[in-house]
């Protein structure tokens, strides 16, 4: 009987070259799809942002009209306006649904970096919430500066989500007929934004927290059920990326004020 037969078959064992290859295309391939991923968590974020706002505004804009702030309606504009509300509402929990979904991405990638007016756009983004802040018996007064400010160096649309996230905490956490204060003043070669407001304050057990994901303060959750804990968390995110910084002051049971830096162009 010929022993050749009976020989295992010889196995091909890839060089450590060969296998560096292999692991570093895989590599590569991974990171390009979590970029990939994460391109798609930000825009999902950026958009569901930007829509809550809008459609807010417009929420409380069709219930002014319901109460009859603006007039007595007929019945047939009431009936009209009960189904653009309830039509409104269906795609505000449409956008909630997609942030609770996306909740646990994170803003990474992609920033547009661009010279903008911060004044300009503190001012829209007043008077966008001015609707819900009048349901709310809220006043917002931003201290508008006497001088005039460079443009600074940011992108936009983060921006505005850490503005939008900053005055509904400051609205939706306030006291009956109370305050919410905006004001901008440069320092070095930043501007520094605060937001104040005269609420419920943060408690000294909440203070180191309150920058943590998921994390909702005590009292903040008695006033509201909803939230993901999640504003705060992005907001310094969002600032640190931009190398600014974020901070509060705030006593409890009567009011906060959340500070943040942005670069001015240079």
């Amino acid at each position: 009987m010929d022993t050749q037969d009976n020989k295992e078959p010889e196995i091909s064992v890839p060089s450590t070259e060969e296998t560096n290859e292999v692991i570093a295309k895989l590599e590569k391939e991974n990171q390009k799809l979590k970029e990939l991923n994460a391109m798609r968590t930000d825009l999902i974020s950026l958009n569901a942002h930007q829509l809550r706002t809008s459609l807010s505004a417009i929420k409380w804009i069709l219930k002014m009209f319901l109460d009859n702030d603006f007039g007595n309606l007929t019945e047939e504009q009431r009936g009209i306006f009960i189904k653009t509300s309830e039509s409104n509402e269906r795609a505000i929990e449409l956008v909630n649904q997609m942030l609770a979904a996306n909740k646990a991405e994170e803003f990474d990638v992609n920033y547009k970096f661009e010279k903008i007016n911060i004044i300009d756009l503190i001012r829209k983004i007043v008077f966008e919430f001015q609707a819900e802040a009048y349901r709310n018996n809220i006043q917002i007064i931003f201290e508008n500066p006497t001088e005039e400010f460079p443009p600074v160096l940011i992108d936009q649309d983060r921006i505005r989500i850490v503005f939008q996230n900053l005055i509904e905490n400051a609205i939706r956490y306030n006291k009956m007929f109370g305050k919410v204060f905006i004001s901008v003043k440069k320092i070095d070669n930043k501007l520094q934004i605060s937001i104040r407001d005269t609420g419920i304050g943060i408690s000294t057990e909440n203070e180191d927290k309150i920058f943590e994901k998921f994390f909702r303060a005590k009292n903040a959750v008695k006033i509201s059920y909803t939230g993901t804990g999640l504003g705060l968390f992005n907001s310094k995110k969002i600032i640190t990326k931009h190398g600014g910084d974020m901070w509060f002051e705030s006593k409890e049971n009567e009011g906060s004020t959340f500070y943040f830096t942005v670069p001015l162009a240079p």
